[in-house]
């Protein structure tokens, strides 16, 4: 339907293209559009190909299944008349059109002109090309019918039957599903060469003959689809495939001298602002809102198919509006926003369709503080294919909108050129209020359904692209400053106290995981050893289920350092304020930040910071896996001075995603095969589990050893040793569609939100400290926040500080 509705849209453009073309071309052909003939059908087919819309096939074919069967298939006049019979209106027309060819051969022969010669200059060539479309489109629909690989609806299992519905996938041999595309629909819309073959002569009968086509097509297609044979998918592929083949086989026939001119055109030639307006809010209703559509239809109900249809309807008419009004701007500004506009739906495009990833504000402030070790990750090439798919044709779009026309206000005086300024301005005021007051207008007509929906998630609203990427871009950037910017953050307590003395060293190391959930973490149930080390050590307190205070280190890692957790949640304040390092600091304590990720968030602002030392072994081609921290904290422990009380900060680089087999070298990886692409959603369920297993079985290993170390400081010099692990946020490996983390808080899964946490302390420590391990062994048995994590710290170390609350300090039991 896309490309249909563009066709009519872009005629205008025909004129001009015809004047490229240099006017009547080859064997009598009327002047033609490749970009309306060729790259638009081509462009909406490949939507079709790549972007399946499966949720909306499924719903539109619901009504005609009784729970049970399709009881349209055992109707008579479907099954006799409107599958078998329509299938002879085809095979008339070509034992027609054969008809007339021999015809036409023997008079030659016999020196007189043939019967068809009465409608066509050139009956022969006509005629052949009747059939050669015809027979063209049949086949090629045969073909794709039996290698993609698709299966029909009556064997789909939101039907009862046993097959999964799939996207077409292309193969040179036979598959099981013999579905995609629509062989009946083909029966119609192989008529589509009786418009071209009669085009160039019979204008008004090739208006007739692409009627009875698109009828043909819509009621063969229509009943398949109400006994179950096939998609309302299915029948737009079919439409679009045989479309293609009959102008792609006119093209070779009667206009074989100007296609290139005409395909270059296609991609180069101006394109009038309406159309590009048009086209533009076209692609972003159809192509940049499919996760959105997937969304409306999944909480309206498949039975509120006019609720999605007015929806998408009204987002059309709003960004036709939005780019109408656009358009007043001078033509370089205005491409520079709508190329602004395309990038950033494409970006969130991308995100939605494989990660389920939703452009919020706190997604935004992530993708922003992402540094180029992560953001290399994502790159595969799926992920850049899909992104310059959704970037390129609105790209192209703004590119060519307006260019070549003559300025309007160019000639005429100054009061003139004013006035057609303004007048210009005028119509284009109007009509994107014109547009706006429809979409307004939809949206009332479905107004309850709306508001209920978007007020049972409000996160839709930020699935509206592209326009949901720059509100919250803009929203993060006006609002919201990196917590990694320089400021003069608030002394929270500038006198606080290490309460405790003791003669020999204290040496305490909390390690900020990374990405690391409490589902596959052994410690909290998981059935994969994925602790193997940590399960046998020696006086291991485990808090299985710890509710992290968000869905990313952005948010988590300055929220579980502060005083304010998410109880009292306050984001301006957390990053205006010291962190639990810098009161570690001012009550004497030697503090240092190490990381291996991609920043501190501003924690480690007021405290000494730096990279891990790297080494041959841990650090290959420059990036460390977490296993130098054994030997950061060892040099720590040799240089610890008597009486001192030193805190280690480790930032985990962890099970850090997509990526996740980057997380443990070869040698060491326990589950194969492992998912390695950048875009998850191509990996299978399993390799991506095992991949993301073996970095946590990384995490464990680099834990274990850490206590290691620990304890031969504590045994062999006396060193008061302890050490806390908790994971920032969790994960998403394909739950519900998801993958990653940073899904809204208010929405975001138990994968996404509980963490592990455990401790460790040595007996010198527990002593010196009086830390009661069995009282926190048995607290560790209930939930946990990430809210406890400042206190606890600080009732371990005994620090006196004005900013300690009790009830948070786990050392306190309930």
């Amino acid at each position: 339907m896309v490309h249909w509705r563009a066709n009519r849209l872009a005629a205008r453009e025909i004129s001009s293209l015809a004047s490229l073309s240099g006017g009547t071309n080859g064997a009598g052909a009327r002047p033609w559009s490749a970009r309306t003939w060729l790259l638009l059908p081509a462009l909406a087919l490949a939507v079709m190909v790549f972007f399946a819309p499966h949720s909306l096939d499924v719903a539109i074919s619901k009504p005609f299944f009784n729970g049970s069967s399709w009881p349209w298939y055992g109707v008579d006049l479907f099954s006799t008349v409107f599958h078998k019979g329509l299938k002879a209106v085809p095979i008339v027309i070509a034992l027609g059109a054969i008809g007339f060819l021999v015809e036409a051969v023997f008079a030659r022969r016999k020196g007189r002109a043939p019967y068809a010669a009465r409608w066509f200059s050139n009956p022969e060539k006509r005629l052949l090309y009747l059939l050669a479309g015809m027979a063209a489109s049949v086949l090629l629909v045969w073909w794709l019918k039996g290698t993609t690989g698709v299966s029909c609806p009556w064997d789909a299992k939101p039907f009862g039957g046993n097959r999964i519905i799939v996207d077409p996938s292309f193969s040179l041999f036979f598959r099981s599903g013999n579905c995609w595309p629509a062989g009946h629909a083909g029966t119609g819309f192989c008529l589509f060469s009786l418009y071209f073959m009669l085009r160039d002569e019979h204008p008004r009968a090739a208006r007739f003959g692409f009627a009875f086509a698109m009828l043909m097509g819509i009621l063969c297609g229509t009943t398949r689809l109400m006994q179950g044979a096939h998609f309302a998918s299915h029948n737009i592929a079919t439409m679009l495939i045989d479309w293609l083949v009959c102008a792609g086989i006119y093209a070779q026939m009667f206009a074989r001298g100007t296609i290139n001119k005409n395909i270059r055109a296609a991609f180069t030639s101006p394109m009038g602002l309406p159309a590009a307006i048009v086209l533009t809010a076209l692609w972003w209703t159809f192509v940049f809102d499919i996760p959105l559509a997937k969304q409306l239809l999944e909480r309206a109900g498949s039975d509120q198919l006019l609720f999605l249809f007015g929806t998408l309807a009204a987002f059309f008419f709003v960004g036709a509006a939005l780019l109408t009004l656009m358009s007043a701007l001078p033509k370089p500004l205005f491409r520079l926003m709508a190329a602004l506009f395309a990038l950033c739906g494409a970006t969130g495009f991308t995100g939605a369709m494989l990660y389920g990833v939703i452009f919020t504000p706190d997604m935004v402030r992530n993708f922003i503080a992402t540094d180029v070790r992560e953001a290399s990750q994502y790159l595969g090439v799926r992920t850049t294919a899909i992104f310059l798919f959704a970037a390129v044709p609105p790209l192209w779009a703004a590119w060519l909108a307006g260019r070549g026309a003559k300025g309007e206000c160019a000639a005429g005086s100054r009061l003139a050129r004013l006035g057609k300024s303004l007048k210009t301005g005028a119509k284009r005021t109007l009509g994107a209020l014109v547009f706006l007051a429809m979409g307004v207008g939809i949206i009332f007509l479905n107004f309850q359904t709306f508001a209920g929906v978007m007020r049972e998630d409000k996160t839709l609203r930020y699935q509206i692209a592209p326009v949901n990427v720059i509100y919250s871009g803009i929203r993060t950037l006006a609002t919201d400053a990196s917590p990694d910017a320089k400021r003069v953050r608030a002394v929270v307590d500038p006198t606080p106290v290490l309460a405790t003395k003791s003669e020999k060293p204290t040496l305490f190391v909390v390690f900020v995981g990374e990405t690391t959930r409490s589902a596959n973490w052994q410690l909290s149930g998981y059935e994969r050893a994925t602790n193997p080390k940590l399960s046998t050590v020696k006086d291991l307190i485990s808090f299985p289920r710890v509710a992290a205070c968000g869905t990313s280190t952005d948010v988590s890692l300055p929220c579980m350092m502060n005083r304010i957790g998410r109880s009292d949640y306050d984001r301006k304040r957390i990053l205006a304020e010291e962190a639990l390092p810098d009161v570690l600091k001012r009550a004497g304590a030697e503090v240092l930040w190490i990381d291996n990720q991609s920043g501190c968030k501003g924690v480690c602002a007021g405290v000494p910071s730096r990279r891990p030392t790297a080494d041959d072994k841990n650090c290959p081609d420059g990036v460390c896996y977490d296993a130098v921290f054994t030997s950061e904290i060892a040099r720590a422990a040799a240089d610890l001075k008597p009486g001192s009380t030193t805190v280690l900060f480790l930032h985990m680089y962890g099970s850090h995603g997509p990526a996740y087999f980057k997380g443990s070298p070869d040698e060491r990886k326990v589950f194969r095969p492992e998912c390695t692409a950048a875009d998850l959603s191509s990996c299978p369920i399993e390799d991506i589990r095992n991949a993301y297993d073996n970095s946590v079985i990384e995490t464990d290993s680099v834990l274990a050893d850490a206590i290691g170390v620990l304890r031969k400081a504590a045994e062999e010099k006396g060193v008061n040793t302890g050490m806390l692990w908790v994971s920032d946020h969790g994960e998403s490996l394909g739950e519900n569609g998801l993958f990653l983390h940073g899904a809204p808080y208010m929405m975001a899964p138990d994968e996404q939100l509980v963490v592990p946490m455990v401790m460790w302390f040595s007996d010198a420590f527990a002593e010196t400290y009086g830390v009661d391990r069995a009282a926190l062994a048995e607290r560790a048995k209930k939930d946990a926040t990430h809210e406890h994590l400042y206190s606890t710290v600080l009732g371990l170390l005994n620090v006196e500080s004005k900013t300690y609350r009790k009830a948070f300090d786990l050392t306190e039991g309930d």
